[in-house]
């Protein structure tokens, strides 16, 4: 009989993982700010394609990428460290919302977003909802502490401008990985079927 164990312990690959998310986060940050619409923003924001993904298939610790590669990539956008430390609140909270609700068992989703199902799922909760709450909670920074924007510039513009650049990478690029990657991703040592822990599958 086949049961599933929890392999409780963080180490080396919980750290690989993390430092791996946190440069990839930072280049495409790096990458993205070179093609911003108004300040800080950008139409295609491809580190939000990526962090999506790397949540579904490294939980918590693919999420950890956002906290460091928000700080990192500040100066690419010219607020600095510090007010990305501000960002990196937002830029977290979108992937933890889609990683929680698609992970759920109850849903039965699929990585490889193969049918219609999961892949509306995946549009609903990683293109749609999770962007939102980024764009609603990140965006005031821009009105505080930065005083870029004024609260109406943020609350129209601002706030569209960080959806749709969150929306149209993970439905074009993160939809992309999804479907090509992740059948070969959960085979691998770094596949994290739990969002802490990694769960293996043992003969009793």
């Amino acid at each position: 009989m086949t049961s599933v164990s929890v392999v409780k312990r963080i180490g080396a690959t919980q750290i690989a993982i993390v430092a791996m998310s946190t440069a990839v986060y930072t280049v495409l940050g790096a990458f993205a700010s070179g093609i911003s619409v108004i300040p800080g923003m950008t139409l295609f924001y491809t580190p939000a394609a990526f962090i999506y993904v790397a949540t579904m298939w490294f939980g918590v610790w693919g999420l950890l990428g956002a906290l460091f590669g928000s700080i990192l990539q500040g100066p690419f956008y010219g607020y600095g460290y510090l007010i990305g430390m501000l960002f990196a609140g937002p830029d977290m909270l979108g992937a933890l919302i889609a990683g929680i609700a698609l992970r759920r068992k109850i849903l039965n989703f699929d990585l490889t977003l193969k049918d219609k199902k999961s892949l509306g799922l995946w549009i609903l909760f990683a293109a749609i909802i999770g962007p939102a709450a980024e764009a609603v909670t990140g965006t005031p920074f821009f009105v505080y502490p930065l005083g870029w924007y004024t609260p109406e510039f943020a609350a129209t513009y601002g706030v569209v401008a960080w959806w749709v650049g969150d929306f149209t990478a993970v439905v074009i690029i993160g939809t992309i990985l999804m479907r090509a990657l992740s059948r070969y991703m959960v085979k691998t040592s770094l596949y994290h079927k739990g969002f802490v822990y990694r769960e293996t599958s043992s003969s009793a």
